[in-house]
């Protein structure tokens, strides 16, 4: 009886997971989702900040690509949105470590200002791939392949041999806005359930912290001059 019970529920699961849904319930899915980790990183970082500074910066790295790259797995290895969701927590949670950390170097005002055109960004992006999705689904490999140079442009130039690369940080912007239009195309093109809302929702978050991440930093390096 236990065993039927439990390969019921099983059962129910997965067929809730391949459930379709409206459009306007799948996008308010990856909607409320990316919220959700929004809201985790908005907490940590006015809640809990003093603890997680009290942290050793090679541990916070640890915890963020643990919780980051081990969420990111789970998301996308998973078809249970259940298992999905939590993968995606996790990915929330490193990065908000790794945030937290990284905002106590700039004013309050900075940061809602920053937060404030990052929403912009990623609103109209998801409007114009709405309009144009077959654009946006065509540039996916430009795209790829103009964020694999920045990175090693980035590595070299700013790592290596410390020179000023403060255009960069414009470039991963536009490459990431990019990103946010061709994530938001694709998942219109995913079949419309849950789990892919989630796996939707973990790309467009990424594109979304590194667009915040970035202009921060233009607006941190404007302050200087």
């Amino acid at each position: 009886m236990g065993e039927d019970s439990k390969k019921y529920k099983i059962e129910r699961l997965q067929h809730f997971a391949g459930v379709q849904l409206s459009d306007n319930v799948y996008n308010l899915a990856i909607g409320l989702t990316l919220l959700w980790g929004i809201a985790i990183n908005v907490i940590m970082a006015m809640f809990f900040t003093p603890q997680i500074l009290r942290i050793p910066g090679i541990a916070v790295i640890i915890l963020y690509l643990v919780l980051g790259f081990g969420g990111t797995m789970v998301v996308f290895r998973s078809a249970n949105p259940w298992i999905s969701f939590g993968g995606f927590t996790m990915l929330a949670v490193g990065m908000g470590f790794l945030l937290t950390y990284y905002l106590t170097a700039f004013s309050g005002h900075t940061i809602y200002t920053a937060f404030l055109m990052t929403g912009i960004i990623a609103v109209t992006m998801m409007i114009l791939a709405t309009l144009f999705p077959s654009f946006f689904l065509k540039i996916g490999g430009a795209l790829g392949l103009a964020l694999i140079l920045a990175i090693v442009v980035d590595l070299i130039g700013g790592l290596l041999l410390h020179l000023p690369l403060t255009w960069m940080d414009y470039a991963i912007v536009v490459i990431f806005a990019g990103f946010i239009g061709f994530d938001w195309a694709k998942a219109q093109a995913y079949p419309k359930n849950l789990d892919n809302a989630i796996d939707s929702a973990a790309d467009i978050y990424v594109d979304i912290i590194n667009i915040f991440i970035r202009i921060l930093s233009i607006m941190g390096n404007n302050s200087k001059d």
